[in-house]
């Protein structure tokens, strides 16, 4: 993968068409906050062959052999609105579903509120975090992951059994930069529509995707732990479970820590 089999044939106005690409990082998420605060342009993609110190939502270590996956990282300088704060990461996760489905045919999942799974097992996820220049100008930094042509026995022996990757499932070797650049044009599709304001379709096609869609579930926050069946997330990003006395309940943060029909 090469910043010129990327450019290739992407056609976004603004998303990657600036790219950084580097053989060693610590984190992609880093290097973008520190281009962010210095005034990199919005849309600028900072791409990795190996992380030294990726991570993901609370401070999970992201886990990849050099040249295997995806590792990247976006500056995006919208300023979010109050109702918009759950959406980045849905954003992040439905582009990267829907792409992997249209490249590879598997039947990519949305895991609230930014993981994508494949067959239950975790493929890709989604790091997104607010952070101001030196004019104190909000900006995002989205930064995601996607295991590519990771080999089971790349992965350590803790997460054999709940991670995945597209070469797993699919059999076969797939070109990341034929997918980075699916990824980019749908981010910027739905990145667009997040700045307009127009969202409904970002919503619709992350319920069509919802892997817990109108199942019990579990979800563990910083307030304890609720049990509900998936009603719904909504227009906020949010995801509506409801109780076992029909009661509905909002959450805009959580760990999804179990998901089955019949919750005892």
């Amino acid at each position: 993968m090469t910043t010129e089999s990327i450019l290739n044939g992407l056609q976004t106005k603004i998303i990657g068409r600036t790219i950084a690409l580097y053989e060693e990082v610590e984190s992609t998420n880093e290097l973008a906050r520190q281009r962010g605060i210095e005034g990199g342009k919005e849309g600028m993609l900072i791409l990795a062959d190996y992380q030294t110190a990726g991570r993901g939502r609370r401070g999970r270590k992201w886990h990849a052999p050099p040249k295997s996956s995806i590792l990247a990282s976006l500056i995006l300088r919208h300023r979010l609105v109050a109702n918009q704060i759950g959406l980045p990461n849905l954003v992040g996760a439905v582009s990267i579903a829907t792409a992997i489905r249209k490249v590879t045919d598997l039947p990519a999942m949305i895991k609230w509120p930014n993981d994508v799974l494949i067959n239950e097992k975790k493929v890709s996820g989604v790091l997104t975090e607010l952070e101001y220049d030196v004019h104190r100008h909000p900006f995002l930094v989205m930064g995601f992951g996607v295991n590519v042509n990771t080999s089971l026995a790349d992965f350590p022996l803790e997460l054999r059994d709940t991670a995945t990757s597209l070469r797993i499932e699919s059999g076969r070797e797939i070109s990341r930069a034929t997918l980075i650049r699916e990824i980019l044009s749908r981010l910027e599709d739905n990145y667009l529509n997040l700045k307009d304001g127009k969202t409904a379709m970002i919503i619709e096609q992350a319920n069509r995707l919802l892997n817990t869609l109108e199942q019990w579930m579990r979800i563990k926050t910083d307030d304890g732990i609720f049990d509900g069946m998936a009603e719904r997330i909504d227009t906020d990003g949010g995801l509506i479970l409801r109780d076992r006395s029909g009661q509905l309940r909002k959450f805009l943060s959580g760990d999804v820590v179990h998901a089955t029909e019949g919750i005892s």
